[in-house]
């Protein structure tokens, strides 16, 4: 529901009731009018607000329920990607086409599978250019496909107790992930890990992570006015915060 908030009061402006199971994710377009949402009926619906939330589209071609939405709002081509357990659907909003689908590599002795924690649209620093890139953890490591081509440019690897499953944020210089017992910041370009945070009594299942998104460090600006990388973890009803420096 979405409600018109003033003061103490509110207004009900309207009920999205389509789905046929709990949703997900939702996410507002640019508009402010279209929601977008993801359910575990394996569809993605697109309703507009304007008009007591009308659905006026339904994407389908999920096998399993759909844990992230993500955005891609430019002009030329506007683009929803939606994610499950095994792929990364990209929807073309004008055509109602299904541009690609992303899907992760299998581990030896086990398939692989995408993990819901991020999905999201970073530049990637090169020698030659900027490239948009969506990035997405799994089980077999931090996946970055070029958001135009499609094509798989690197995958990066879980090192050690590294868990790539659970990428907190990303930027073109660096991602953030956890481990057994903390975080770890790694360098997008080799994969290696630049730096650990041990944590006391961190646990993956319990634990909740966040992190000033927009802070220049994840691009690898590092000047004398930059602010530092602010994480804070809860920890069993603690709350705690770290700058890197």
């Amino acid at each position: 529901k979405q409600w018109y908030q003033r003061r103490v009061r509110a207004r009900e402006l309207g009920t999205c009731s389509r789905h046929m199971g709990p949703v997900y994710d939702v996410k507002w377009a640019p508009d402010t009018t279209t929601l977008v949402s993801g359910s575990s009926d394996c569809t993605v619906r697109v309703w507009n607000m304007a008009e007591e939330g009308a659905c006026v589209h339904v994407f389908r071609g999920h096998e399993t329920m759909i844990n992230r939405i993500l955005l891609m709002c430019e002009v030329d081509l506007p683009r929803i990607c939606s994610l499950d357990i095994s792929c990364i659907n990209v929807w073309c909003v004008t055509s109602k086409e299904k541009l690609a689908s992303l899907r992760p590599l299998n581990c030896p002795g086990k398939e692989g599978y995408l993990q819901p924690g991020l999905l999201q649209t970073r530049y990637l620093n090169s020698n030659t250019r900027h490239t948009s890139v969506i990035v997405c953890g799994s089980n077999s490591g931090i996946y970055l496909w070029d958001a135009h081509s499609y094509h798989l440019l690197k995958v990066i690897h879980s090192e050690g107790y590294v868990c790539a499953e659970h990428v907190v944020a990303a930027g073109s210089a660096f991602l953030v992930t956890t481990y057994d017992d903390g975080l770890a910041l790694l360098e997008v370009s080799t994969g290696d890990i630049v730096s650990r945070i041990g944590v006391s009594q961190f646990n993956n299942s319990s634990c909740s992570i966040w992190i000033n998104k927009e802070n220049p460090w994840l691009d690898g600006v590092f000047t004398e006015t930059s602010s530092s990388l602010f994480i804070v973890t809860t920890l069993a009803g603690d709350i705690t915060s770290y700058a890197l420096r």
